[in-house]
């Protein structure tokens, strides 16, 4: 699936695309389809995957539900396509934080790079628990959103690319095969995604910081390991200061 823009609200507000509940309105070519998204998404976002209904979001949008099946055959295929939607979301998320300068260390530093990489990740199922439960649950049976859920995991990669020529990741490390490092990341966003605890707390924060340090152990260098403990490394994404 090709990665097509879907515009802001306030975008397809101002381009004619959403229009009041109950009143008919004519779309240029795409822009529906780009609004069904749109509403898809912030009841995905509001109340998780069962909110999707198109037959609720036609009239929201000003259309019949005749118009909106003209886009999307099934639920099943709008669920995928909001569910995709998320993990670019994610990898945008994740993309936006930028290399740290807390350290001149580049050994150190490529691991704290990794280390925020993945708290942006558990981050956005903290901010977005019904959005990233609905992209889990629709991972593993649509191509459309596992092409899409690649986007984090080839930042990712990237960064311990890198940091394999400076020392840090022990060489020939294949993120998706690092089972301890998903572990965390997955178990952690799954409690803020099930509601099991509270993940916003200083006290979950920390926890979870340790989590991740702890879930990336294995991949390290001696050289990388001795980096790590011998400074007292914040629990929040570190991208500038002094350590």
């Amino acid at each position: 699936m090709g990665e097509a823009r879907v515009p802001t609200v306030a975008e397809a507000t101002e381009a004619g695309a959403v229009n009041e509940v109950g009143k008919k309105k004519s779309y240029h070519h795409g822009d529906l389809r780009n609004a069904i998204i749109i509403e898809a998404t912030a009841r995905a976002r509001e109340s998780g995957e069962k909110a999707i209904v198109l037959r609720e979001i036609a009239p929201q949008i000003g259309v019949s539900a005749t118009a909106a099946y003209r886009h999307f055959t099934n639920r099943q295929q709008l669920v995928e396509e909001v569910s995709a939607q998320g993990f670019i979301a994610m990898r945008d998320r994740v993309a936006a934080v930028a290399p740290t300068t807390a350290t001149s260390d580049p050994v150190l530093a490529a691991y704290i790079d990794l280390r925020n990489a993945a708290i942006a990740v558990v981050r956005f199922a903290v901010d977005e628990p019904g959005w990233a439960r609905m992209m889990l649950e629709n991972l593993g049976t649509s191509a459309v959103v596992a092409e899409q859920a690649m986007g984090a995991r080839e930042i990712m990669q990237a960064i311990i690319d890198r940091g394999v020529e400076h020392g840090t990741f022990i060489p020939g490390i294949r993120l998706q095969s690092q089972q301890a490092f998903w572990a965390g990341i997955d178990g952690l966003s799954a409690q803020a995604m099930f509601g099991i605890v509270h993940m916003d707390t200083p006290e979950a924060v920390a926890a979870g910081a340790r989590t991740l340090d702890l879930c990336m152990t294995d991949m390290l260098t001696e050289q990388a390991l001795k980096a790590r403990d011998a400074v007292e490394l914040p629990a929040e994404i570190i991208t500038d200061g002094a350590l």
